[in-house]
Protein backbone atom coordinates (compact mmCIF):
# COMPACT_ATOMS: atom_id res chain seq x y z
CA UNK A 1 0.00 0.00 0.00
CA UNK A 2 0.64 3.43 -0.50
CA UNK A 3 0.91 5.93 2.24
CA UNK A 4 -0.30 8.63 0.10
CA UNK A 5 -3.22 6.50 -1.16
CA UNK A 6 -4.24 6.42 2.31
CA UNK A 7 -3.71 9.79 3.08
CA UNK A 8 -5.66 10.97 0.31
CA UNK A 9 -8.56 8.22 0.80
CA UNK A 10 -8.73 9.65 4.79
CA UNK A 11 -8.86 13.36 3.58
CA UNK A 12 -11.67 12.38 0.58
CA UNK A 13 -13.92 11.00 3.18
CA UNK A 14 -13.50 14.04 6.03
CA UNK A 15 -13.71 16.67 3.46
CA UNK A 16 -16.84 15.02 1.75
CA UNK A 17 -15.89 15.16 -1.57
CA UNK A 18 -12.65 14.51 -3.80
CA UNK A 19 -12.12 18.13 -4.29
CA UNK A 20 -12.15 19.68 -0.70
CA UNK A 21 -9.19 16.97 -0.42
CA UNK A 22 -7.86 18.02 -3.27
CA UNK A 23 -7.57 21.75 -1.72
CA UNK A 24 -6.41 20.03 1.63
CA UNK A 25 -3.57 18.00 0.19
CA UNK A 26 -2.34 21.07 -2.51
CA UNK A 27 -2.66 18.58 -4.86
CA UNK A 28 -4.78 18.42 -8.36
CA UNK A 29 -8.28 16.53 -7.64
CA UNK A 30 -7.46 14.25 -10.52
CA UNK A 31 -4.29 13.27 -8.20
CA UNK A 32 -6.07 12.47 -5.37
CA UNK A 33 -8.45 10.34 -7.35
CA UNK A 34 -6.20 8.50 -8.99
CA UNK A 35 -4.10 7.98 -5.64
CA UNK A 36 -7.57 6.82 -4.22
CA UNK A 37 -7.72 4.09 -7.02
CA UNK A 38 -4.72 2.69 -6.67
CA UNK A 39 -4.98 1.87 -3.22
CA UNK A 40 -8.51 0.12 -4.10
CA UNK A 41 -6.80 -1.92 -6.67
CA UNK A 42 -3.60 -2.99 -4.05
CA UNK A 43 -6.16 -3.73 -1.37
CA UNK A 44 -8.31 -5.56 -4.17
CA UNK A 45 -11.37 -4.15 -2.82
CA UNK A 46 -13.92 -0.83 -3.50
CA UNK A 47 -13.58 1.42 -0.44
CA UNK A 48 -15.69 3.80 -1.93
CA UNK A 49 -18.87 4.38 -4.00
CA UNK A 50 -18.92 7.48 -6.59
CA UNK A 51 -22.20 9.27 -8.14
CA UNK A 52 -22.02 12.74 -9.42
CA UNK A 53 -23.27 14.49 -6.33
CA UNK A 54 -21.36 12.23 -3.25
CA UNK A 55 -19.08 9.58 -2.22
CA UNK A 56 -20.07 6.82 0.07
CA UNK A 57 -18.45 4.54 2.14
CA UNK A 58 -18.86 0.97 1.73
CA UNK A 59 -18.88 -1.59 4.66
CA UNK A 60 -14.96 -2.48 3.86
CA UNK A 61 -14.54 1.04 3.22
CA UNK A 62 -16.00 2.44 7.02
CA UNK A 63 -13.76 -0.50 8.66
CA UNK A 64 -10.79 0.95 6.97
CA UNK A 65 -11.15 4.17 7.47
CA UNK A 66 -11.55 3.86 11.13
CA UNK A 67 -8.79 2.12 11.81
CA UNK A 68 -6.66 4.24 9.19
CA UNK A 69 -7.75 7.83 10.01
CA UNK A 70 -6.14 6.83 13.43
CA UNK A 71 -2.80 5.40 12.20
CA UNK A 72 -2.53 8.83 9.81
CA UNK A 73 -3.65 11.49 12.64
CA UNK A 74 -0.82 9.42 14.83
CA UNK A 75 2.34 9.91 11.47
CA UNK A 76 0.75 13.32 11.03
CA UNK A 77 1.49 14.12 15.03
CA UNK A 78 5.13 12.14 14.99
CA UNK A 79 5.83 14.38 12.08
CA UNK A 80 5.14 17.92 13.80
CA UNK A 81 6.70 16.22 16.71
CA UNK A 82 9.96 15.59 15.18
CA UNK A 83 9.73 18.63 13.05
CA UNK A 84 9.38 21.12 16.36
CA UNK A 85 12.81 19.65 17.80
CA UNK A 86 14.50 21.05 15.16
CA UNK A 87 14.74 24.76 15.27
CA UNK A 88 16.92 25.70 12.51
CA UNK A 89 17.62 23.84 9.15
CA UNK A 90 20.83 21.23 8.80
CA UNK A 91 22.35 18.97 6.04
CA UNK A 92 22.66 19.60 2.43
CA UNK A 93 19.89 21.18 0.31
CA UNK A 94 19.87 20.21 -3.46
CA UNK A 95 17.84 21.77 -5.94
CA UNK A 96 17.71 21.52 -9.72
CA UNK A 97 17.22 23.81 -12.35
CA UNK A 98 16.55 24.30 -15.99
CA UNK A 99 19.54 25.90 -18.28
CA UNK A 100 19.94 29.19 -18.16
CA UNK A 101 16.36 29.95 -16.23
CA UNK A 102 16.79 32.87 -13.78
CA UNK A 103 20.48 32.15 -12.62
CA UNK A 104 20.81 35.24 -10.67
CA UNK A 105 17.71 35.02 -8.63
CA UNK A 106 18.46 31.91 -7.74
CA UNK A 107 21.79 32.54 -6.76
CA UNK A 108 20.53 35.52 -4.78
CA UNK A 109 18.52 33.22 -3.28
CA UNK A 110 20.81 30.79 -2.45
CA UNK A 111 23.00 33.77 -1.02
CA UNK A 112 20.05 35.08 1.13
CA UNK A 113 19.13 31.01 2.51
CA UNK A 114 22.63 30.50 3.30
CA UNK A 115 23.24 34.24 5.57
CA UNK A 116 20.24 33.04 7.55
CA UNK A 117 21.51 29.15 7.27
CA UNK A 118 25.02 28.82 7.64
CA UNK A 119 24.72 25.11 8.56
CA UNK A 120 23.05 24.19 5.61
CA UNK A 121 24.58 23.29 2.40
CA UNK A 122 23.66 23.83 -1.28
CA UNK A 123 23.77 22.27 -4.36
CA UNK A 124 22.59 23.65 -7.39
CA UNK A 125 22.36 21.79 -10.03
CA UNK A 126 21.42 22.98 -14.02
CA UNK A 127 20.22 20.54 -16.28
CA UNK A 128 17.50 20.55 -18.96
CA UNK A 129 17.29 16.81 -18.26
CA UNK A 130 14.04 15.81 -16.41
CA UNK A 131 14.96 14.87 -12.82
CA UNK A 132 13.63 12.23 -11.03
CA UNK A 133 13.54 14.23 -7.36
CA UNK A 134 13.29 11.11 -5.42
CA UNK A 135 15.35 8.48 -6.93
CA UNK A 136 18.17 11.30 -7.37
CA UNK A 137 17.61 12.65 -3.85
CA UNK A 138 16.56 16.00 -4.96
CA UNK A 139 14.75 18.51 -2.39
CA UNK A 140 13.30 21.26 -4.92
CA UNK A 141 12.84 21.50 -8.82
CA UNK A 142 12.22 24.63 -10.84
CA UNK A 143 10.12 23.29 -13.74
CA UNK A 144 8.04 24.47 -16.91
CA UNK A 145 5.13 23.07 -18.46
CA UNK A 146 2.48 20.74 -17.75
CA UNK A 147 3.62 18.61 -14.67
CA UNK A 148 3.66 14.75 -15.29
CA UNK A 149 4.74 13.13 -11.90
CA UNK A 150 1.81 13.17 -9.38
CA UNK A 151 3.26 12.13 -6.49
CA UNK A 152 5.66 15.46 -6.32
CA UNK A 153 3.60 18.66 -4.48
CA UNK A 154 3.96 21.85 -6.45
CA UNK A 155 3.72 25.81 -6.16
CA UNK A 156 3.12 28.23 -9.22
CA UNK A 157 5.19 30.57 -9.51
CA UNK A 158 3.81 32.60 -12.34
CA UNK A 159 3.58 31.90 -16.26
CA UNK A 160 5.55 32.38 -19.46
CA UNK A 161 5.09 32.56 -22.66
CA UNK A 162 7.13 32.19 -25.99
CA UNK A 163 7.42 34.73 -28.90
CA UNK A 164 9.08 34.83 -32.13
CA UNK A 165 12.23 37.64 -32.74
CA UNK A 166 14.28 38.57 -34.97
CA UNK A 167 17.40 40.99 -35.89
CA UNK A 168 17.04 44.13 -38.58
CA UNK A 169 19.81 42.41 -40.30
CA UNK A 170 17.63 39.18 -40.97
CA UNK A 171 14.61 40.79 -41.64
CA UNK A 172 16.02 43.28 -43.85
CA UNK A 173 17.20 40.49 -46.57
CA UNK A 174 14.22 38.42 -45.69
CA UNK A 175 10.57 37.45 -46.82
CA UNK A 176 7.54 39.89 -45.53
CA UNK A 177 6.64 37.74 -42.47
CA UNK A 178 2.58 38.39 -42.36
CA UNK A 179 1.36 35.10 -40.93
CA UNK A 180 3.30 32.16 -38.89
CA UNK A 181 2.49 30.10 -42.45
CA UNK A 182 5.21 32.04 -43.97
CA UNK A 183 7.71 30.71 -41.60
CA UNK A 184 8.28 27.90 -43.65
CA UNK A 185 9.84 30.29 -46.41
CA UNK A 186 12.58 31.75 -43.56
CA UNK A 187 15.47 30.39 -41.59
CA UNK A 188 14.22 29.54 -38.32
CA UNK A 189 16.75 28.54 -35.27
CA UNK A 190 15.05 27.31 -31.80
CA UNK A 191 15.64 25.57 -28.64
CA UNK A 192 16.84 21.54 -28.46
CA UNK A 193 16.45 19.89 -25.20
CA UNK A 194 18.91 17.55 -23.78
CA UNK A 195 16.68 14.59 -24.00
CA UNK A 196 15.30 14.69 -27.39
CA UNK A 197 18.11 15.93 -29.55
CA UNK A 198 17.47 14.59 -32.69
CA UNK A 199 13.89 15.63 -32.55
CA UNK A 200 12.63 19.35 -33.76
CA UNK A 201 9.86 20.06 -31.68
CA UNK A 202 7.08 21.86 -33.00
CA UNK A 203 5.57 25.13 -32.69
CA UNK A 204 1.69 25.80 -31.83
CA UNK A 205 1.45 29.79 -31.84
CA UNK A 206 -2.13 31.17 -31.22
CA UNK A 207 -3.26 34.66 -32.13
CA UNK A 208 -4.99 37.46 -29.80
CA UNK A 209 -7.80 36.93 -31.78
CA UNK A 210 -8.01 33.31 -30.45
CA UNK A 211 -6.44 31.43 -33.99
CA UNK A 212 -4.12 28.90 -33.47
CA UNK A 213 -1.59 27.33 -35.69
CA UNK A 214 0.98 24.39 -35.20
CA UNK A 215 4.04 23.87 -37.85
CA UNK A 216 7.36 22.09 -37.57
CA UNK A 217 9.97 24.25 -38.48
CA UNK A 218 12.84 23.06 -40.52
CA UNK A 219 15.81 24.43 -38.17
CA UNK A 220 18.87 25.78 -39.51
CA UNK A 221 20.51 26.10 -35.95
CA UNK A 222 19.43 25.01 -32.40
CA UNK A 223 21.49 24.68 -29.45
CA UNK A 224 20.25 23.59 -25.57
CA UNK A 225 21.41 27.28 -24.63
CA UNK A 226 19.43 30.18 -24.44
CA UNK A 227 21.74 32.64 -24.88
CA UNK A 228 23.55 30.75 -27.69
CA UNK A 229 20.14 31.17 -29.11
CA UNK A 230 20.18 34.94 -28.43
CA UNK A 231 23.37 35.55 -30.21
CA UNK A 232 22.59 33.56 -33.49
CA UNK A 233 19.57 36.01 -33.78
CA UNK A 234 21.49 39.11 -32.93
CA UNK A 235 24.22 37.78 -35.43
CA UNK A 236 21.33 37.45 -38.08
CA UNK A 237 20.99 33.52 -38.67
CA UNK A 238 17.23 33.75 -38.54
CA UNK A 239 13.91 33.61 -36.81
CA UNK A 240 13.61 32.78 -33.12
CA UNK A 241 11.15 31.58 -30.62
CA UNK A 242 12.07 31.82 -27.61
CA UNK A 243 10.44 32.73 -23.69
CA UNK A 244 9.19 36.69 -23.50
CA UNK A 245 11.36 37.10 -20.55
CA UNK A 246 14.58 36.26 -21.56
CA UNK A 247 14.72 38.31 -24.80
CA UNK A 248 13.00 41.58 -23.25
CA UNK A 249 16.67 43.41 -22.60
CA UNK A 250 17.71 42.08 -26.09
CA UNK A 251 14.41 44.10 -27.47
CA UNK A 252 14.99 47.33 -25.38
CA UNK A 253 18.30 47.93 -26.53
CA UNK A 254 17.13 46.69 -30.08
CA UNK A 255 19.13 44.36 -30.72
CA UNK A 256 16.56 42.26 -31.96
CA UNK A 257 12.69 42.72 -33.21
CA UNK A 258 9.61 41.39 -32.24
CA UNK A 259 7.77 39.60 -35.15
CA UNK A 260 4.32 38.71 -35.57
CA UNK A 261 3.36 40.58 -32.02
CA UNK A 262 0.16 39.00 -32.44
CA UNK A 263 1.23 35.43 -32.06
CA UNK A 264 2.87 33.67 -29.76
CA UNK A 265 2.39 30.62 -27.51
CA UNK A 266 0.07 29.58 -25.00
CA UNK A 267 1.00 31.10 -21.08
CA UNK A 268 3.61 28.23 -19.72
CA UNK A 269 3.09 27.41 -16.29
CA UNK A 270 6.22 27.40 -13.97
CA UNK A 271 6.38 25.66 -10.88
CA UNK A 272 8.77 24.93 -7.67
CA UNK A 273 8.28 21.03 -7.03
CA UNK A 274 8.97 18.86 -4.25
CA UNK A 275 8.54 15.03 -3.14
CA UNK A 276 5.42 15.32 -0.47
CA UNK A 277 7.68 13.35 1.81
CA UNK A 278 10.03 16.52 1.87
CA UNK A 279 7.68 19.15 2.82
CA UNK A 280 7.56 18.90 6.50
CA UNK A 281 11.62 19.48 6.05
CA UNK A 282 12.47 22.78 7.92
CA UNK A 283 15.60 23.22 5.11
CA UNK A 284 12.65 23.08 2.39
CA UNK A 285 10.25 25.37 3.40
CA UNK A 286 12.89 27.99 4.08
CA UNK A 287 13.57 27.79 1.11
CA UNK A 288 10.61 28.16 -1.14
CA UNK A 289 9.29 31.70 -0.36
CA UNK A 290 13.41 32.66 -1.01
CA UNK A 291 12.86 31.34 -4.58
CA UNK A 292 9.28 31.87 -5.13
CA UNK A 293 9.61 35.89 -4.65
CA UNK A 294 12.26 36.27 -7.19
CA UNK A 295 11.46 33.94 -9.84
CA UNK A 296 7.86 35.29 -10.10
CA UNK A 297 9.65 39.32 -10.33
CA UNK A 298 10.95 37.64 -13.69
CA UNK A 299 8.18 36.10 -14.91
CA UNK A 300 5.80 39.06 -13.94
CA UNK A 301 8.53 41.21 -15.70
CA UNK A 302 8.56 39.17 -18.94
Amino acid sequence: MDLNGILAFVNVVKAGSFTAASRVLGVPVSTVSDRVASLERALGVTLLTRTTRAIKLTEVGAEFFARSNAAVQQLLEAGSDASRTQSTPTGTLRLTSPVDFGSAEIAEAIAEYRSLFPGVRVEAHVSNRLVDLVAEGFDIAIRGGLLRDSSLLARRIGTGRLILVASQRYLSRAPVLTHPRDLARHTCIGFMSDEKEKEEASWHLRSTGGASVRLKPSLAASSTSFPVLIDLARAGTGVLLLPRYMVRGPIERRELIQVLPMWSTADMPMHLVYPAHRFASLKVKAMLPLLEQRLRAILAAG
